[in-house]
């Protein structure tokens, strides 16, 4: 397994603050990375029918207009092409009906997003350290 080479991550949050955010707590971890970020839905739908490589990750917000993170996930996991590509609900809902719908529709993990800067930094860099080693194995063998 090569540890250098970067996580490819795609981040589906309509909040461009929240988008900031998420890359200045990754580049606090020191884990390598690309990332490709979109606003909604639709447009992870866009990007990654025309992506060369698929993501090893995609990090959803739930609540994103046009076309949000639970329809999202549900068709992310319905179909073949992406159903193995690990999918993280990052979201600021700590509704218990949110959070079993999630786990019922596929996704690999929920988390609420931490309002200290801190805290996501810590958060991210547990997640990408749990989700790394298998990604890259993942990769190998798409």
């Amino acid at each position: 397994m090569n540890k250098h080479v970067p996580l490819n991550i795609l981040l589906a949050d309509d909040d461009a603050i929240d988008r900031e955010l998420f890359i200045e707590g990754i580049n606090h971890t020191g884990i390598k990375y690309t990332i490709k970020e979109v606003e909604n839905g639709e447009q992870v739908f866009s990007y990654l029918s025309g992506a060369i490589e698929k993501p090893d990750l995609i990090i959803l917000d739930l609540n994103m207009p046009v076309k949000d993170g639970r329809s999202t996930l549900k068709e992310l996991k319905s179909q073949d092409q992406f159903k193995r590509i690990p999918v993280v609900i990052m979201s600021t809902s700590n509704l218990q009906f949110d959070i079993a719908l999630t786990y019922d529709n596929g996704a690999n993990l929920f988390v609420v997003k931490p309002d200290d800067f801190k805290e996501l930094v810590h958060l991210l860099s547990c997640l990408l350290s749990v989700f790394s080693p298998s990604l890259h194995l993942l990769r190998n063998h798409h």
